[in-house]
C-alpha cells in the first residue's frame, strides 16, 4: 500500500456566507403606501394626458371646443336662453371660479327664416325678460341629443328691433353668419337669437364654442403631480419588495467544476494534507514486504 498523496484530493474551500433578504413592518408599510399612491398617480397621468390630447385634437384653430345644435326655430319674435348660469354676483365682477377658468364663449348664428338678416346677442337676463315681456317667444330649457326643447310664451308678434336696444353686452346683426365672442362673467345672463328687424318667425343654425385658459395649466399640473406620485409609489414598492439584506447561514462551497469533495475514507477536516518529501515517500519492493526509501 502506497502512502503517496492522491492527486484527486482537493483542499476544501472556506465556508461561504449566503445572504438572505427579510422584510420588516416598515417594508410592508412601504408596499402598502406605494400601492395607495400608485392609483391616484396613474389617474392624474391619465387625466392630464386626456386633457392635453383633447386640447390638441378636439379644438378648432382658435382653441374653441365647438358644439353644433340642430336648427332652432320659433313662430315668435325671439329664441332665448335665460339663466345661462346663476351665482351670487350682482355686478360685473366675475366670481373667482370664472376668473380661474378664464372662460370665453363664442356663438355663431346664420339666419334660415324668410329674412336672412339675423341678430344674436347676450345681455343680462332681467333686461331680456323686460324686453320680451309682451311678445311671443320661445325659451330654450334643454338640449336633448342636440335638439332644443322650448317653453313657449304668448304675446305680440312684433317688437322693437333688437339692434335699437342698448342693454346688450355683446351683439351682432346682418346677413350671413354672425359671430360674437364674450368673456364669461358671473350673474344671470341670456343669449337671444332674433330677426334683425324684430319680426316673427325666427330660424337659425347655431354653433356654440367655448375655450378656457385653464385647460393647459390643469393638464400640465396633473401630468407633473401624477408623474411624481407614480415615481414615488414605484420606488416605495420596489424598496418594500426587496426587503433588507441580512447575513445568512454558512455552507461549504463546492470545488471548481461543481464535483463534491472525495473523502476516500479520510476525515474531511479543514486541515490540508502535508506535501510528500523524499524522506517520507516510500514504496514497496517486489516482494511486497520490505519498504524501500525512494531517492
Amino acid at each position: 500500500m502506497t502512502n503517496a498523496p492522491d492527486p484527486t484530493l482537493r483542499q476544501p474551500a472556506a465556508p461561504v456566507t449566503q445572504p438572505r433578504r427579510t422584510r420588516s413592518a416598515g417594508h410592508v408599510a412601504a408596499i402598502v403606501i406605494g400601492c395607495l399612491m400608485l392609483v391616484p398617480g396613474l389617474g392624474m397621468l391619465a387625466g392630464g394626458g386626456a386633457l392635453a390630447i383633447a386640447q390638441a385634437a378636439a379644438t378648432d384653430d382658435d382653441g374653441y371646443f365647438t358644439f353644433t345644435i340642430d336648427r332652432i326655430e320659433s313662430d315668435g319674435v325671439a329664441i332665448a336662453t335665460t339663466d345661462l348660469w346663476l351665482d351670487d354676483a350682482d355686478d360685473d365682477a366675475s366670481p373667482w371660479v370664472l376668473d380661474w377658468l378664464d372662460l370665453d364663449v363664442r356663438l355663431r348664428a346664420e339666419g334660415a327664416a324668410s329674412t336672412e338678416d339675423v341678430f344674436v346677442g347676450i345681455a343680462r337676463a332681467a333686461d331680456v325678460e323686460d324686453y320680451l315681456a309682451d311678445a311671443t317667444y320661445s325659451e330654450v330649457v334643454e338640449f336633448d341629443n342636440r335638439v332644443a326643447r322650448y317653453l313657449e310664451f304668448d304675446g305680440s308678434d312684433s317688437i322693437a328691433p333688437p339692434v335699437d336696444q342698448d342693454f346688450w353686452s355683446v351683439s351682432s346683426a346682418g346677413g350671413g353668419e354672425q359671430e360674437i365672442e364674450w368673456e364669461a362673467r358671473g350673474g344671470r345672463w341670456s343669449v337671444v337669437v332674433m330677426n334683425a328687424d324684430g319680426t316673427a318667425d325666427v330660424a337659425a343654425d347655431v354653433e356654440i364654442g367655448a375655450k378656457s385658459g385653464a385647460v393647459t395649466p390643469i393638464a400640465v399640473t396633473l401630468l407633473v403631480i401624477g408623474g411624481i406620485l407614480t415615481a414615488v409609489a414605484i420606488t416605495l414598492i420596489v424598496i418594500g419588495a426587496r426587503g433588507r439584506r441580512d447575513v445568512g447561514t454558512s455552507a461549504p462551497s463546492q470545488p471548481a467544476g461543481g464535483a463534491p469533495l472525495p473523502s476516500h475514507g479520510l476525515p474531511t477536516t479543514g486541515t490540508p494534507l502535508p506535501s510528500p518529501t523524499t524522506e517520507t515517500a516510500v514504496q514497496l519492493d517486489d516482494d511486497q514486504r520490505h519498504p524501500t526509501r525512494v531517492g
